[in-house]
């Protein structure tokens, strides 16, 4: 996907994303309830990264009493959103294009396969290598993507052919797809990225950045598991 289309589907998304998010909660919440487990009481900055609305960013900001915020998105529909939330600034940039800044962040999010709608994998490693230059010494960066292994979703004998066919003949454009969310009677276009758990620990290695820990959450119910196959991949990163 390139940028372009990104912003096009983010900006159709816009008016409805905070429907689509309250519907995903069971998801959403346990990933932030991850996130919150892990930040330290003494983080005084976040930056999110493909930020959506803004929502999302702030309150876990607030939990943490956080108190200087960066919100972070391609769409200009969720910039304004963004911008209604009063953060400390507001960036309108490509994950891969952010402005540079002597700020460094103690937390970086980078949720909701927000890295599975950037174009290919270099473009991948260029923006986790930015994330790794905007993080504190003792920082964190949590990043979420889509599971192309994930079998609670796509069942035995399909996670099973994609594991043997990744394993042959890696091909990272296998997991590119197309896709539309369904909002009340509109169908929104889409185009993303399914990573497979070697696929993403790999780009991860090649940008500089190191795992602390990792677990899949179901998509549906929200339920935690170590066991990669049982959900989408959430990740903690540091230097």
């Amino acid at each position: 996907m390139n940028n372009q289309s990104a912003v096009h589907m983010y900006d159709a998304l816009a008016p409805y994303y905070r429907e689509y998010a309250q519907k995903k909660a069971a998801y959403l919440n346990s990933v932030d309830r991850f996130i919150l487990d892990h930040i330290p009481d003494d983080a005084e900055s976040l930056l999110d990264i493909g930020a959506g609305d803004g929502v999302r960013g702030m309150a876990l900001a607030a939990q943490k009493k956080i108190q200087y915020v960066i919100l972070s998105d391609i769409s200009q529909e969720m910039v304004a959103r963004c911008r209604q939330l009063r953060p400390s600034d507001v960036w309108q940039a490509a994950i891969e294009n952010l402005p540079e800044t002597d700020k460094r962040f103690d937390v970086i999010i980078c949720l909701w396969n927000v890295l599975g709608h950037l174009a290919d994998r270099f473009i991948r490693i260029a923006a986790l290598k930015k994330m790794r230059r905007l993080l504190s010494g003792k920082g964190s960066i949590f990043l979420d993507v889509n599971n192309r292994h994930n079998a609670s979703e796509y069942g035995w004998i399909r996670v099973l052919g994609r594991i043997f066919l990744d394993s042959v003949n890696p091909n990272d454009k296998r997991g590119d797809t197309c896709f539309h969310w369904k909002i009340g009677n509109d169908l929104i276009p889409g185009k993303g990225h399914l990573f497979t758990p070697d696929e993403i620990e790999a780009i991860i290695k090649e940008s500089g950045l190191s795992i602390q820990s990792k677990i899949a959450v179901d998509y549906h119910n929200g339920l935690q598991s170590t066991q990669l196959w049982k959900g989408q991949l959430l990740y903690h990163l540091k230097k």
